[in-house]
């Protein structure tokens, strides 16, 4: 049987599983963005990039 914490668990997804699911990547990818160990330069990375930007712009 599953418990409520479980099944809000299963639903419940964070900003970078959102924008991984978003570009068809994983968020592990993402938050190597996120926190500077990865620098892309162009292509998904760079799109996945501009999105946290923009992201943390908006909430200033």
């Amino acid at each position: 049987m599953e418990t409520l914490a479980k099944k809000l668990k299963l639903k419940s997804e964070t900003v970078y599983q959102s924008i991984a699911k978003k570009h068809n990547t994983d968020a592990e990818y993402v938050g190597k963005i996120a926190r500077g160990e990865r620098r892309p330069v162009r292509g998904k990375g760079l799109k996945i990039l501009n999105e946290l930007k923009a992201l943390t712009k908006q909430n200033k």
